[in-house]
């Protein structure tokens, strides 16, 4: 069995590369780090990066990748692939391979988490302190977790646990949402069953509740658009908001106190109801679980009503 440490980068397809950068630097507050002739490499802190951008003719997530535990290498990876009969690429630094509806999933070496990972006031190290120039106020926390909507809750719970090696944390209203995690966080993946296969969001920890109003308020004076939050997660416990990015197909989720989970839980069934959703009680619109081009824009038109 795969063992995994955390969540390492998403990977997004884009058509701009210059644009999309751009927007992720003064919009998402993450920093450049490198580039090459098609991709770009961004962080959120001091970690080497948390997305990826390649241009693309194809729009949206191309795969998420997860640390491996430091007792295991790629080549442990491979063993493991091969022994539950799953095909996979191998690269130098990553094993690539798909999910049943086809999503990509990477696994990268292990890579321990920098003080400014584990809270964002520790002290830096030597090669910490390299980075310090590029840092800029208002910068995220860490990549935190992803987010899928399925059309087969069952065989894509099955296949993250046994193949990808998370582990259940909780349900959601038996068949209607599934959530796993790898470490104390709650959950690094989550499944909704909607019945259309579609990414989702991907996730950033902000920390605090106060990061969280100043951001949105960023994004909001760059015209942007929340279908969804603030909110509190009945699952999972933290304070959300969720904002809609059309050039990356999916929404960004932004977020703070996140259940912490211990080694003794066991998986809990919650309801399927609003407060499970969202304990203060308002439900999601419902373009919220869609990507299509009318859903984009009556929520734009939403957005237009409120600065008339």
């Amino acid at each position: 069995m795969i063992k995994l440490h955390d969540i390492d980068h998403v990977k997004f397809g884009v058509k701009d590369l210059d644009a999309s950068s751009e927007s992720w630097q003064t919009e998402f507050a993450l920093i450049e780090r490198r580039r090459d002739q098609s991709t770009a490499y961004l962080a959120c802190n001091y970690e080497p990066h948390s997305i990826v951008l390649e241009r693309s003719n194809e729009v949206g997530i191309q795969y998420a990748a997860y640390n491996l535990h430091p007792d295991f290498s790629l080549d442990d990876a491979e063993v493991h692939l091969k022994g539950v009969g799953v095909d996979y690429t191998r690269t130098d630094d990553a094993v690539h391979f798909v999910d049943p509806e086809n999503n990509g999933v990477a696994f990268v070496p292990f890579r321990p988490r920098t003080g400014q990972d584990v809270y964002p006031l520790a002290s830096r190290s030597a090669g910490e302190a390299s980075y310090a120039g590029a840092m800029r106020a208002g910068r995220y926390r860490r990549l935190g977790h992803v987010n899928y909507l399925t059309a087969n809750i069952h065989e894509m719970v099955d296949f993250y646990v046994n193949v990808v090696g998370q582990e259940l944390t909780d349900r959601l209203g038996g068949d209607a949402g599934a959530f796993l995690r790898v470490n104390a966080d709650h959950h690094v993946n989550a499944f909704v069953n909607t019945g259309t296969p579609h990414f989702h969001h991907v996730a950033f920890d902000l920390g605090d509740w106060g990061m969280i109003r100043s951001t949105f308020d960023h994004l909001a004076q760059h015209g942007r658009v929340f279908p969804w939050g603030p909110v509190r997660h009945g699952i999972g416990g933290n304070l959300a908001g969720y904002v809609r990015t059309p050039e990356n197909d999916c929404f960004i989720e932004l977020y703070c106190d996140m259940e912490q989970i211990d080694e003794f839980h066991q998986p809990r069934d919650f309801p399927d109801d609003r407060r499970s959703s969202n304990a203060w009680g308002m439900l999601p619109p419902r373009s919220y679980f869609r990507f299509d081009d009318e859903a984009i824009a009556a929520e734009q038109e939403s957005l237009r009503s409120i600065w008339q």
